[in-house]
């Protein structure tokens, strides 16, 4: 991977928070009740998420597993610094969205809800990102690929996208549950 500048890392992210923002309160003041569709609490108000663990990792194996296979196969084929700055976009976009919505929704208590709605699982699909393009770019420089290589920079993502999992399913709902209690 060619090197990214940090500055253009911070550009895409930010860019992507402002139009986050941007969106969240223009739908606010054109249609509001669009907005529950990204309400946090749907999923985690209730003490069901806490007690229904099977139906959540269900969930959430079908989605992520689905979005990392969709990531991974654009990854494959997509430049992996157009890759990155075009996730830190989406991801600032997110952020942004996801942190004004809970803000306007219930003030300060709602930027920490945001907060914990991304961590610590987020660490580990960033993680999970990171190696695979750095094994891409490790693997596209060698002359000679063994099997082990490619078997490594392959399975060390899934590995921390399976962590990343794991601690959606066991760790975020109980921080969000105790949050929204507090």
């Amino acid at each position: 991977m060619k090197e990214i500048k940090w500055s253009w890392l911070l550009i895409s992210g930010f860019i992507g928070i402002i139009l986050g923002t941007v969106f969240a309160n223009g739908m606010e003041h054109i249609k509001p009740n669009e907005l529950t569709v990204f309400a946090v609490d749907q999923y985690s108000v209730s003490a069901l998420v806490l007690q229904e663990r099977s139906q959540l990792s269900a969930y959430l194996l079908r989605h992520r597993g689905g979005q990392f296979l969709l990531l991974f196969g654009i990854g494959i084929l997509c430049n992996s610094s157009l890759l990155v700055l075009m996730i830190t976009g989406f991801s600032g976009f997110l952020w942004g969205l996801i942190l004004s919505l809970e803000t306007m929704r219930l003030g300060l208590n709602g930027l920490f809800l945001a907060v914990s709605c991304f961590l610590p699982q987020g660490i580990c699909y960033l993680f999970a990102i990171w190696l695979f393009l750095l094994g891409k770019d490790h693997l596209r420089q060698e002359s000679h690929v063994a099997v082990g290589a490619v078997c490594k920079w392959l399975l060390l993502p899934v590995l921390m996208a399976g962590l990343g999992i794991l601690l959606e399913i066991w760790i975020s709902p109980n921080i969000i549950q105790w949050l929204l209690q507090s």
